[in-house]
């Protein structure tokens, strides 16, 4: 008996030992900072995924990592950010993988870099495993100050697309990557309002790379008319903060029409203004989808708009400006343009 008790009292020691050494380890590697002025995008690290305990992360078909990389404030300080990078382990078409750049939600209970959550890949499928299907890379940013050192800039778009292109010239630096020039953002709420402001930015920060889409679910945009932005933070300047219009990169919209966190209303009037100044918008209404079952229902459909945006078949042409595609969440549906 008392053998049985000090083995197990020594297992006991050495599980904890292990525990806090994966996570002084983990806590090592988002505490990398640049040394000197250093490009938006360089890759500073990368590592297997795992997960805050140490369990290895699997994705079918596909290798997954954590990364590191130099990214930029609204102002133009430079800073860090961690995301996560998932690579097909098939072979790479000619001229190089597409990638898709992925920004999260704010995750509950409280906001966590995904990277370093318990569950890294949540509210990634099935759309992940889809990508990975069809040879795509995808890379999907943790915003800066919120897996590595420093502040969040919370609803700051600037600093948002700043990570979201960021996220795509470090996976461009990875070789093993094999990522060609050709990419395509997808985010959900908070990362909506992320990679609307990236449609309008990417040119600018990454003229060498070709943005030929963006899908946004239940974005966070017109900001002046969410429930709750009085007392926030950012309310001073929160008119600042609503994504510019731009005409050269078409964009898809899923909204559900039961969204009680981001209202239908607010998608309405983001496309009343941008339908009028010449955004290549096409919307779907989700009947019955609520903020919380609508990239579940539309996953699939989104994934099928951003390969018609990636196909190098002939002409790209840009979907039908403003074309809206109802939805029930029920039934069978209609693919957008």
């Amino acid at each position: 008996m008392t053998f049985s008790l000090t083995l197990a009292a020594c297992s006991s020691t050495i599980a904890a030992h292990q525990s806090t050494s994966t996570a002084q380890q983990i806590e090592r590697f988002y505490a990398t900072e640049p040394t000197g002025a250093l490009a938006l995008g360089t890759l500073l690290r990368e590592e297997p995924l795992t997960t805050k305990s140490g369990s290895p992360v699997t994705v079918s078909d596909a290798r997954a990592y954590r990364i590191v990389y130099v990214s930029r404030s609204a102002d133009g300080h430079q800073t860090t950010s961690s995301g996560m990078l998932f690579v097909p382990t098939s072979g790479a078409p000619r001229g190089g993988r597409p990638l898709v750049a992925w920004a999260h939600p704010a995750r509950s209970p409280r906001n966590v870099a995904p990277s370093r959550s318990p569950d890294p890949l949540q509210g990634m499928q099935p759309w992940l495993d889809e990508m990975m299907s069809r040879g795509w890379a995808v890379v999907a940013t943790d915003y800066s100050g919120l897996g590595t050192p420093g502040r969040q800039s919370w609803l700051d778009g600037t600093a948002e697309a700043n990570d979201v292109v960021g996220s795509v010239l470090a996976a461009q630096r990875d070789s093993s990557v094999e990522a060609g020039t050709t990419w395509v953002a997808w985010g959900y709420s908070y990362g909506g309002h992320a990679v609307l402001w990236t449609a309008a930015r990417a040119s600018q920060l990454a003229p060498g790379l070709d943005l030929v889409g963006v899908a946004a679910a239940a974005p966070v945009a017109e900001l002046v008319q969410l429930e709750g932005a009085a007392g926030q933070a950012w309310e001073p300047s929160v008119e600042k903060q609503i994504p510019p219009p731009q005409t050269n990169v078409p964009v898809l919209i899923v909204q559900g029409t039961n969204d009680s966190v981001v209202p239908a209303s607010t998608t309405a009037m983001l496309r009343k203004s941008w339908c009028a100044q010449g955004v290549p918008l096409t919307v779907e209404w989700i009947r019955g989808a609520t903020h919380e079952s609508v990239v579940k229902v539309t996953s699939s459909n989104v994934v099928a708009w951003l390969a018609r945006r990636l196909a190098s078949n002939g002409p790209r042409t840009f979907p039908n400006t403003c074309s809206v595609h109802d939805r029930s969440t029920n039934g069978k549906v209609s693919s957008a343009q």
